[in-house]
């Protein structure tokens, strides 16, 4: 079975927000949070141990493992799904 890494963009960032009462507070600390998430991976993209296939959409943002060791860090981040295909 094949692993595949995925960020689906919205359900991750934008459908969580709550929509019933939405603040700008809300909005920015959901954004934090977001953030927080994907600097790690950023970190990771900066050593050269992931990088993002292109697939011309971001939803979902596909993440390709280049170095192995960095596989169980990018399977830990709350931001990242695993697909079995």
């Amino acid at each position: 079975m094949f692993k595949t890494y995925v960020i689906w963009w919205h359900s991750k960032y934008i459908d969580e927000i709550n929509r019933n009462t939405t603040t700008i507070a809300e909005i920015v600390e959901k954004t934090k949070k977001t953030m927080k998430h994907l600097e790690k991976l950023k970190r990771l993209e900066d050593a050269g141990k992931i990088k993002i296939k292109l697939t011309g959409s971001l939803n979902p943002i596909y993440i390709e493992l280049i170095n192995p060791s960095a596989e169980s860090e990018v399977a830990r981040n709350p931001l990242v799904e695993t697909m079995y295909e």
